[in-house]
């Protein structure tokens, strides 16, 4: 009985004891978690690790405990915390130091040469599968996971408190508390909100067509618009379908935008023809470039299409009354990741690339990313050949919660043999290519005639938050580029079976354009009305140095080229050139302009369903005019004011789904006194050019997005000759009109299957113009363009990833010639792609133009002649 009675008493005192150590460790749990989760608003400035401790310490109510050889350098703190958890604070100020925290009691415990504990869990979707190949992280640190093909994980640690991040390409960024503890394995698992089938999806496809369809963009409207609050009409090809569709050059991205017939400079310089008018300059993330080279895509992450005149944001210099072209480069990211890439094809092509991407463990908010290609290549033709470099790095640092820093640069040069332009003579009496005697294969050029080329461009940017309410952007760019010898050939054909063969050779030239951006970006209310207004200024410069020779303009240099008898026409080598332009004395131009530009525009919320914006721009050029090295005379001297407006209205009929719109854009042109015959100066106005524009949009998610637009061009003060008295005379009274319609579907009807489609329709001619291009086409624009692409993967099974594209661009019959006798006919070109995408690599095979299709294309002055049928492999590695 005794022994019952001890025995039941003892029973008693461990339950009591056992319920008073839970009440003590929850205690301490409780405790630990209220002081991680308490709220702080910090300020520190340039003060050392000890001063940032105190301020903590009498902020959170609390005290730290550590020894003084804990830091391993005099680190200086500048932050700005406003009602942060304490946790992200000390992940932030010590985690990503590599000095890690325990919590007892009411002490925060710094320590780095601490014992590691393992994390690890399973991560499931929303309906109950395994989450594979998703990354598990600790918060700013590199030290993390990706989850196998049964969705477990785990790693190492250091013992402390941390948050862990799950996150995967397009999937919703989830985050929980963590406590690791030396040699313990810390259970965490996840259940994601995705399906397994959106997820599998997200793996296996990539987020190309979720980013593209939502086509947001920050630099169309330089607002932070949704593609349906925009009154403006763009297109966005993104880095995934770009390398769906294994495209290596920007000219190549063109053919998924709606009426853009893709072109190519004599230099080889990336444009397109859209809406009646050739866009050939490009900008760069918003900014300025001068480019003497193609643009490389290893370092393009998307590329935008703005439609119609774009001057009252743009300035007059970079853009056309068609629209206009900017590339975004690739930006860093807070966790380390790449990919090494080859690939190999017909004419010996050899590409290889490289993007690596990685934060800096002991510099706070620093990202580095680093992109390099490195590609040779021979031409389809007899001659020709061409190797590119590429070194692009990007490097981000968040220096604190309100200020954010990036400096992005690109090299590139290129070493190679530039293809011949084609033209065609006054008496050749031929309409088509199809009727010449030449074979589609033959240059007429030579292999020893080596251009080299050049093109840099730097951009630093400063984004600084004011407030809630207002953002500054503070962006410099400098574009610069060079020819070290540039050979194009100018091929006229005056006769069916004779060639004049004129030699364009720029034996130097350099060019820089410099752009100051200064921008105020608002988000706020008037009353009730809501406002997001820019305000900025605008400062670009240009410089253009070139020595130029037009061998065979003028007198005679070189034989003809006889094509009844090709054996017997002399080949023209670069020793012969070299003997020629020894002989010759030809000075330096040196070109140098100026604007300065102010602009503002706001849209204004009516309603939460009815937008207003009104933009407006007052834009001051000045040229210094050309001047040569050797006469010392200088040219071309003048100064002009511009103003541009721009009007849109928005009308959602079913809220972020369907909207109306309209528009009106302005763009002009600087255009240049001329000094008439009878010794008059005439002082001429900005070319203008005034578009009105209608349409819809449509946005239902991920499943479709179209855009659907009907848009008229007016362009007035163009220049052109009048005869008076048998002279010709200058006056600026020409007129141009363009029309059209253009249709844009990007859809995934069914999990796997996406595509993008589109059609272009223009109506183009001079009205008021020379008497031998009244009503006529301009040179290079087509009347029709249809795009489609359209690939299916498969989500699910054993051959989850194995994927096929398939493609086809059509372009209809162009003029090569002002007065519209010469055609250029229309060509199809039809692409496919088989691929098998894996999360850890990618296998892509091509081929391109299956129909072996020979045609030709404009620059809107000479025609070259495209690649015939060929093929691609490519293997890329994911890291």
């Amino acid at each position: 009985m005794k022994s019952k009675t001890i025995n039941t008493c003892s029973t008693r005192v461990l339950k009591i004891a056992f319920f008073f150590i839970l009440c003590f460790n929850a205690q301490h749990i409780f405790a630990q978690d209220s002081l991680l989760d308490k709220r702080v608003t910090l300020s520190f400035k340039n003060e050392n690790l000890p001063n940032v401790i105190t301020k903590i310490e009498e902020q959170a109510s609390c005290s730290f405990s550590y020894t003084s050889n804990i830091f391993k350098t005099n680190r200086l703190v500048s932050k700005n915390y406003f009602n942060e958890p304490l946790r992200e604070v000390l992940n932030e100020l010590f985690v990503k130091h590599q000095v890690y925290y325990r919590i007892r009691n009411n002490t925060i415990h710094l320590q780095n040469n601490t014992e590691k504990g393992q994390v690890s869990g399973k991560l499931t979707t929303v309906d109950g599968n395994p989450a594979p190949f998703v990354s598990v992280a600790l918060q700013g640190t590199n030290l993390g996971a990706t989850s196998d093909e049964n969705g477990y994980f785990k790693f190492s640690a250091p013992e402390g408190e941390y948050t862990i991040l799950v996150r995967s390409l397009d999937l919703k960024e989830q985050k929980q508390p963590v406590s690791i503890v030396a040699n313990t394995n810390t259970k965490v698992n996840f259940i994601l909100s995705e399906t397994s089938e959106a997820l599998k999806e997200v793996v296996v496809v990539g987020n190309k067509y979720s980013i593209t369809s939502k086509k947001e963009s920050e630099y169309v409207a330089r607002l932070p618009l949704k593609n349906l609050e925009n009154a403006q009409v763009y297109s966005v090809v993104d880095k995934e379908l770009i390398k769906e569709q294994m495209a290596l050059t920007l000219e190549e991205s063109f053919r998924n935008v709606p009426g853009a017939a893709p072109a190519k400079t004599g230099s080889g310089m990336p444009s397109f023809f859209s809406r009646g008018f050739q866009t050939s300059e490009n900008f760069r993330n918003g900014m300025a470039t001068y480019l003497r080279t193609g643009i490389d895509l290893a370092n393009v992450e998307r590329v935008e299409t703005i439609k119609g005149p774009s001057s009252t944001l743009f300035g007059a210099q970079m853009t056309s009354f068609g629209g206009i072209v900017n590339y975004v480069t690739k930006k860093p990211y807070n966790r380390f990741g790449g990919e090494i890439s080859y690939t190999g094809g017909s004419w010996n092509l050899n590409r290889m690339t490289l993007d690596i991407n990685t934060p800096i463990q002991n510099a706070d908010g620093l990202l580095v990313r680093l992109n390099i290609s490195r590609q040779t290549e021979n031409s389809f033709q007899d001659q020709g050949n061409n190797a590119s470099t590429l070194i692009a790095p990007s490097i981000s640092y968040q220096v604190n919660d309100r200020l954010k820093l990036n400096l992005d640069m690109d090299f590139l040069n290129v070493k190679g043999i530039v293809a011949g332009g084609w033209i065609t003579g006054a008496t050749l009496g031929k309409t088509s290519f199809k009727e010449m005697n030449l074979d589609y294969r033959q240059s007429l050029n030579d292999n020893s005639l080596v251009s080299k080329q050049s093109s840099n461009n730097v951009l630093i940017e400063a984004e600084y938050k004011i407030s809630d309410q207002w953002i500054s952007e503070s962006k410099y760019a400098f574009g610069g580029g060079a020819y070290d010898d540039l050979y194009i050939f100018d091929y006229i054909w005056q006769n069916p079976s004779s060639v004049d063969r004129i030699l364009r050779a720029f034996t130097d030239e350099k060019t820089t354009r410099k752009n100051f951006q200064q921008n105020f970006t608002g988000d706020f209310k008037i009353g009730k009305l809501r406002n997001r207004l820019v305000a900025g200024f605008d400062y670009l410069s240009a410089s253009r140095i070139t020595r130029y020779d037009g061998l065979g303009y003028g007198d005679k240099v070189f034989e003809p080229a006889n094509l009844d008898n090709l054996a017997a026409t002399p080949v023209i080598r670069f020793e012969n050139v070299q003997a020629i332009l020894a002989a010759r004395n030809t000075g330096q131009n040196i070109t140098k302009e100026s604007t300065y530009s102010a602009y503002v525009s706001d849209v204004l919320n009516l309603t939460e369903q009815f937008l207003v914006m009104g933009s407006l721009r007052v834009d001051r050029f000045i040229s210094d005019g050309t001047t040569n090295s050797l006469t010392r005379a200088t040219t071309g001297k003048y100064n002009q004011t511009a103003v541009s407006p721009k009007f849109g209205l928005v009308y959602q009929i079913l809220k972020e789904k369907i909207s109306v719109f309209g528009n009106y854009l302005n763009g002009f042109k600087n255009v240049g006194n001329r000094i008439q015959p009878n010794g008059e100066v005439s002082i001429f106005k900005p070319q203008q050019a005034a578009q009105w524009e209608g349409g819809f949009k449509v946005d239902l998610s991920n499943k479709l997005n179209a855009t659907v637009s009907y848009y008229h061009i007016d362009v007035t003060n163009s220049t052109r000759n009048e005869l008076r008295n048998n002279i010709n005379f200058f006056v600026q009274d020409g007129k141009q009109k363009s029309k059209g319609l253009e249709v844009e579907i990007i859809g995934r009807p069914f999990s796997g299957f996406n595509y993008v489609a589109s059609y272009g329709y223009n109506d183009n001619e001079f009205t008021r113009a020379n008497a031998n291009i009244i009503g006529k086409r301009a040179q290079g624009t087509p009347e029709h363009v249809l795009n489609l692409w359209a690939s299916y993967v498969i989500i699910n099974g054993k051959a989850q990833g194995l994927g096929l594209g398939i493609g086809n661009s059509y372009v209809s019959d162009t003029f090569l010639d002002s007065a519209n006798t010469f055609t250029l006919d229309s060509y199809n070109l039809l692409d496919a792609t088989i691929f098998y995408n894996r999360p850890k690599y990618r296998i892509s095979i091509k081929a391109n133009n299956i129909l072996d299709e020979q045609y030709w294309v404009s620059d809107g002055y000479y025609a070259r002649p495209q690649k015939l049928a060929n093929f691609m492999v490519n293997m890329t590695y994911k890291f």
